[in-house]
């Protein structure tokens, strides 16, 4: 895995030309970032191997998560400086209060998961930290610091779909739709958008400020891994994150 960057966004930009401020904020959550990005259960998922019950493991965690994800960009729409901004983040709001809503419906039902059970689950320990992060983030934080946690999760799942993306698709639905809910030129432009806003805004700040969106960003990488290592193993891995990083 690839070793941290420890330095400031200056000094990212003094040894690496034209860095934009996105790549820095990866650079110095590796290697917490590469791991989510390159986890077994990505891979699992798209070459069709992950088992059943691990994959409804991981569904049940990330519906149950939805909701926070909801508020979270809810917050960021209050809180963008721009209509412009506005407009693209509530755009991806209605896109996961709605096809993404029903993708997982869908696949519970095939999954022969009773509504009755994953309408009631409570979250796992991983899951309330991820969403305890992005909430803080975002509603009690600066747009700076909600944008960063919205622009790891959002990233990393590009990331890994559009490599999935690339490789023959899986044979059951749930999987090979879920890769293309990830690598589709829609998905892949927001997350583009989101990547040059966080460059605009966290490039103007004072380093202190970008200090703080690093160890955000970072930790939002570490409990990436902890939630597919959650999904993958069925333990709860709340990640043990460098506390320089944190």
């Amino acid at each position: 895995m690839p070793e941290a960057f420890s330095g400031s966004f200056q000094d990212f930009q003094a040894v690496t030309p034209n860095a934009r401020f996105s790549d820095w904020l990866a650079a110095r959550a590796e290697p917490y970032w590469s791991e989510a990005t390159d986890h077994a259960f990505t891979h699992a998922i798209g070459d069709g191997s992950v088992p059943d019950e691990a994959y409804v493991r991981y569904l049940i965690e990330d519906y149950t998560f939805i909701t926070d994800l909801a508020s979270t960009l809810g917050y960021l729409v209050a809180k963008a400086p721009t209509m412009r901004s506005k407009s693209r983040l509530s755009g991806f709001l209605a896109l996961l209060t709605s096809e993404e809503n029903d993708y997982f419906l869908r696949s519970f039902e095939a999954l022969g998961f009773p509504a009755a059970t994953y309408e009631t689950a409570a979250q796992g320990p991983v899951t309330r930290a991820f969403a305890d992060l992005l909430l803080t983030s975002s509603g009690k934080g600066t747009y700076a610091e909600g944008l960063a946690c919205l622009l790891c999760a959002e990233w990393c799942y590009l990331t890994w779909g559009l490599r999935e993306a690339g490789q023959p698709r899986p044979e059951k639905f749930y999987l090979a739709e879920w890769i293309d809910l990830h690598a589709v030129e829609g998905f892949e432009s927001f997350v583009n958008w989101i990547r040059e806003e966080m460059d605009a805004v966290g490039a103007a700040l004072p380093p202190a400020q970008q200090e703080s969106l690093a160890k955000i960003f970072s930790k939002m990488s570490a409990l990436e891994v902890a939630f597919f290592e959650t999904a993958w193993t069925g333990e709860a891995c709340l990640p043990e994150v460098n506390p320089e990083k944190v």
